[in-house]
Order: structure tokens, then C-alpha cells, then sequence
């Protein structure tokens, strides 16, 4: 058994070192390969950067797994899709399918839309008609581009967006109709093609646009939605302030405050899946000149500004010492202020926060506005890196970000539970006492113990020499009726009662035992277990619910066990 520990100590340790590594972005000349990726990673590429220079040849696309090119229009006469610059366009989508042939994970999807081509997405919507005429147009675009699919891009239903955008009050109920429309002609197409084609949206941070648009049937008919997590403050407000602030600053401002943060828990608490939800991340910020030098120009009145590429503060702001790098603590993202000037954008550090707390969340994934205003890939990378798989999962219902993933992977790496199938782990399942004893037995090294006394148990059962050594060291008890019950499922009590005999069997039980009495229903706690429970509880092992109940009879579910497993050879075996 120790040298279980060990072993598993020797893993954390290069678990931890691995994923140190993983957060640290490298220069401009780092080794490039074909990643795993826990998430989407997209990025949406303007057509108008090949005019400045960037051309798709330069986007980092072993980095990402999905290019949005931005944008096509509509045509207000016909009520199809309509590219803005043929030539260019073309040139630029034929370079993206050579990048997709080196990129095999990579998907390009055309975006109809955007702030400027708005304008007559209520017009294409508003009748039954035309939803088809356009959706037919945009699935044949796609089918004779070799694209994988259409992002939409409507800037915005009902209200908002550029002057000249046309609205209707029945926007929030046609759009859901326009996308359905899409994803049956998409998915059309895809069966003459052959393939499989995605639907994706662009959509604003802020409950407002929730308001304004059927938030969970839209969620339910496209792949994900690509939340805008940028723009919460800007050029169009009165005062100098942050653009993407990943938490709401607590001290007092002239005008609203909010946050990325926020902005995802307004999707999430208005029903949308996490897994529907892919947050977007600024590559660029705004520079306020003009401003006070009180508090660095943060909330300051200014005269004039204007939105900045990252590679540019990089190059011509970050590089000067007459500019002062300031970080907001609470806000957890970066400024500069210098020569009347305050610049609110992000770095490696605010980015790879932001893509941190996507997965933590179990969101699909993170993207970026716009590509090439990342020209050295510098947060793509960092921020790719979190969403990057740091181990070989096998098990498809275990997602990134879980709160029980690390846990699975440490038990499943040191042997102590598999899945159940080659790739399911099934974590909302019951866990079984026989499983429980299997587990233990296999610590050990399975060691024989001769035949299990267990009426019913059989010779050939997968836990018998399992519940046969267990029973032998006092482990497992048994049923007054002579039974083990292996299949039937383990309940918190239980699972403390077997760990707490197994520490005694190693003597590495030690002396801590918890008061259970705060717990209200703690005298459910029955004798056998009593003193495993206050063990467990002392540990750390078992905690609370959140109503603030023991829960002694409840069952625990294989993700818990996992997690118990994991806290168990952290804390037991370190005495």
C-alpha cells in the first residue's frame, strides 16, 4: 500500500509540473504539432486582414479547432447569402482549406453577419419563404465552398446594433424560426454531401440579448453559441473603463458595471447548457487619450479613443516606459496608463484566467476576435493550452473542467477504478459495495484469500477474491443473512464504515474524529458506522450537503467515489 502512495504522490507531482508547463505560453518560435483539445478553440478571421498584411497561411491553426471567416452579407434584393468582396473572399477561403488539410481537427465555417452587415436579417426572417430562400443559399454556399458549415452572426434581434439595422418585434420568435430553417437545410445538404455540417452564433454579453431571443430553443438547434465576452465597456460610453473585465470591480463607477463573468452565468442561469456556451475573448482593447491621471485614468472623462490591436500594444505601448503596467486585482485583467493615455486590453495572464474559468465550468469552449490581431499567436497559445487535453481520457462523459475530472484521471491512472465500457465512465452511476471492495483488494495487490463465504457470491464472481480477502481482514461485514450483496449500491455510511476499517487494517487511521452532532440529521448515522463517519468527516473525506445534511444513507455515485478515493490516498497515505 505504500508503495501506492508513492507512486501516486510521484504523479501528482509530474501531474502539477506538466500542467505548470502547459501555462507557460513559449516565444514566437515554439514547436508546432496537432493538439487534442478539450472544447472548441475558435477564432474568427476578418476577410479585410489579407489587405493588411495577415493572410490565412499566417493563422495559427493547429491551435484552434474552428475558423469563422468574417463576413458575408445578405442580399437585400434576392434574400441570399452574398459575398462582399468575391475575389478576395474566394482567394482567402480557398488558403483556409489548405490549412484545413494539414489541420485534420479543423473546421471553417462561414459568418454571415456581423456589426455592419446586419441590416436585413429581419427581412430574411420574417417570413416563411424567405427563411428557406436563405438558408437554401446558405447551404449551397457552404457545399460549393467545402465549408463545415455557417455561423450566424445577427447584430441583433429586435433592437440594437448598427444605425440602418431593420427590427421587427417578431425578431425574437423568427430568429429561433431562421435557424431551425437553417439546420434543416444544412443538414440536407449534408446528406447529399455526405457529411455532417455545424451551425454556430454569434451572441451579445448581457441578459438584455437574452431577453431578446427564445434562449433555449435557439440553444437546442445550433451547435454552440459563441459568446461575445468582449465590448462590455468601449468608445461609446463617457468614461475611460475596462472592455472585458473577467469580474465585476467592487469600488464605485460612473457608469454600469459588469463582467465576463456574469455575462456567462446570465446564459447558464437563463438555461442554456454549459456545453452550448463557447466564450469569445478580446484580441484587442481600447485606448482613451485625453484622460485624468487620477486613478490611472481608469473612470476618467476623455477626448478622444479608439479600439487597439493587441499586437500593437505589444509593440508600440508595452515597450515604453513612459506607460505604466497596472493590473486590476478584482477585475483580474490588465491596464496601461501613460501620457494622458489609458489602454484597457488583455494579456497571457487575463486570457488564460478567462479560458481557466470556461473550463471550470464545463463550457464548450473559448474563442477569439480576430485572429490576426494576435499575429504572434501569443494569447491564442496561452489561452489554447488550458483547453489543450493534459491527459489521454478515454472516457467521453468525463468533460474538461468537471469537478470530479481530476479525480477520475488520478484514480483510473493508478488503477483503482476503470471505466464502464472502453469509453464511458459513467460518473452519475451508482457505485456497488462489491466495487468498493474490488478497489481495496486491488491497492493491494490483489493477494488471494481463499473462498468467500458469501451465500451469494459466486467462485467466478469479479469481486470474490475481493470480498473474500476483505471479509478475512475485517474490511467488509457481511448481512445477519449471510449475504454480501455485491451488486446493490454502497451508501455513504457504508463507504466510511469499509475506508475507515481498511485505514485500521494499515494502521493509518490515526486519531481525529469529527463532532457529526452539527449536522442535522446525524442521528441517522447508524452504530456500525458511528465512529467511520466521524473518521471520514475529520479526514475530509465526506462533507456536508449543501443543505447542510450528513446524509448518511445516500448513495455514492461513481464521480464521488473517485473524488473520496482521491482525497483518501492523499490524506490517509501521508500518515
Amino acid at each position: 500500500m505504500r508503495t501506492i502512495f508513492k507512486r501516486a504522490a510521484a504523479g501528482l507531482a509530474a501531474m502539477c509540473l506538466t500542467l505548470l508547463a502547459l501555462s507557460i505560453p513559449t516565444e514566437a518560435g515554439r514547436e508546432r504539432g496537432t493538439y487534442d483539445f478539450n472544447g472548441e478553440v475558435v477564432g474568427y478571421y476578418a476577410g479585410w486582414s489579407a489587405y493588411q498584411g495577415f493572410t490565412p497561411d499566417q493563422i495559427p491553426a493547429e491551435e484552434l479547432t474552428q475558423i469563422n471567416y468574417a463576413f458575408a452579407q445578405i442580399d437585400p434584393d434576392s434574400g441570399t447569402i452574398l459575398l462582399e468582396d468575391a475575389a478576395q473572399d474566394k482567394k482567402n477561403l480557398a488558403a483556409l482549406r489548405k490549412l484545413r488539410t494539414r489541420n485534420p481537427q479543423l473546421k471553417l465555417l462561414i459568418s454571415v453577419g456581423g456589426w455592419s452587415d446586419s441590416k436585413y436579417f429581419s427581412d430574411v426572417a420574417s417570413t416563411k419563404a424567405r427563411r428557406e430562400t436563405f438558408a437554401a443559399s446558405c447551404a449551397a454556399f457552404v457545399s460549393e465552398h467545402g465549408l463545415d458549415g455557417v455561423d450566424l452572426d445577427w447584430e441583433y434581434p429586435v433592437s440594437g446594433g448598427a444605425p440602418g439595422t431593420i427590427h421587427r418585434p417578431a425578431d425574437k420568435e423568427n430568429f429561433t424560426l431562421l435557424l431551425q430553417e437553417l439546420r434543416t437545410q444544412l443538414d440536407r445538404q449534408g446528406r447529399r454531401d455526405g457529411k455532417t455540417y455545424s451551425l454556430t452564433i454569434a451572441g451579445a454579453a448581457g441578459a438584455w440579448y437574452l431577453n431578446q431571443i427564445e434562449a433555449v430553443k435557439v440553444a437546442d438547434i445550433v451547435d454552440h453559441i459563441f459568446l461575445m465576452g468582449y465590448d462590455l465597456h468601449g468608445t461609446w460610453d463617457t468614461y475611460a473603463d475596462l472592455n472585458a473585465p473577467l469580474y465585476t470591480p467592487s469600488a464605485a463607477s460612473p457608469q454600469s458595471k459588469t463582467s465576463i463573468s456574469s455575462c456567462v452565468q446570465a446564459y447558464l442561469n437563463k438555461g442554456i447548457p454549459a456545453e452550448k456556451i463557447v466564450l469569445g475573448m478580446p484580441l484587442y482593447g481600447y485606448a482613451y487619450q485625453g484622460v485624468s491621471s487620477k486613478n490611472n485614468g481608469l473612470y476618467s472623462t476623455y477626448t478622444s479613443a479608439r479600439s487597439v490591436s493587441y499586437k500593437t500594444i505589444k509593440n508600440t505601448y508595452l515597450n515604453q516606459s513612459t506607460y505604466r503596467q497596472l493590473r486590476h486585482e478584482e477585475a483580474q485583467v490588465p491596464y496601461l496608463y501613460g501620457k494622458n493615455t489609458f489602454i484597457s486590453y488583455d494579456d497571457v495572464t487575463s486570457i488564460t484566467a478567462k479560458a481557466e474559468l470556461a473550463r471550470s465550468l464545463g463550457l464548450g469552449g473559448i474563442g477569439f476576435w480576430e485572429i490576426s490581431q494576435d499575429d504572434g499567436g501569443e494569447l491564442i497559445s496561452a489561452a489554447g493550452a488550458v483547453m489543450r487535453n493534459t491527459w489521454d481520457n478515454p472516457f467521453r462523459d468525463v468533460k474538461a473542467g468537471a469537478w470530479y475530472e481530476d479525480a477520475v484521471r488520478y484514480v483510473y491512472e493508478n488503477g483503482m477504478m476503470q471505466g464502464t465500457s472502453d469509453t464511458t465512465f459513467s460518473p452519475a452511476a451508482a457505485s456497488s459495495r462489491g466495487m468498493i471492495a474490488a478497489i481495496l483488494h486491488r491497492l493491494e495487490g490483489s493477494p488471494k484469500a481463499g473462498t468467500t463465504s458469501f451465500s451469494d457470491v459466486e467462485p467466478d464472481a469479479y469481486c470474490a477474491d475481493a470480498a473474500a480477502w476483505a471479509a478475512k481482514e475485517g474490511i467488509i461485514q457481511g448481512y445477519e443473512d449471510g449475504t454480501f450483496r455485491p451488486g446493490a449500491p454502497i451508501t455513504r455510511q457504508q463507504l466510511a464504515a469499509m475506508l475507515f476499517r481498511y485505514a485500521v487494517w494499515m494502521g493509518e487511521e490515526g486519531t481525529g474524529r469529527a463532532d457529526l452532532s452539527g449536522y442535522q440529521d446525524s442521528h441517522l448515522v447508524e452504530p456500525y458506522a458511528q465512529e467511520g463517519m466521524e473518521w471520514a468527516v475529520d479526514t475530509g473525506l465526506l462533507q456536508g450537503r449543501a443543505d447542510g445534511r450528513l446524509d448518511p444513507g445516500g448513495y455514492a455515485t461513481r464521480a464521488q467515489l473517485a473524488v473520496i478515493l482521491q482525497r483518501f490516498c492523499d490524506s490517509v497515505g501521508k500518515g
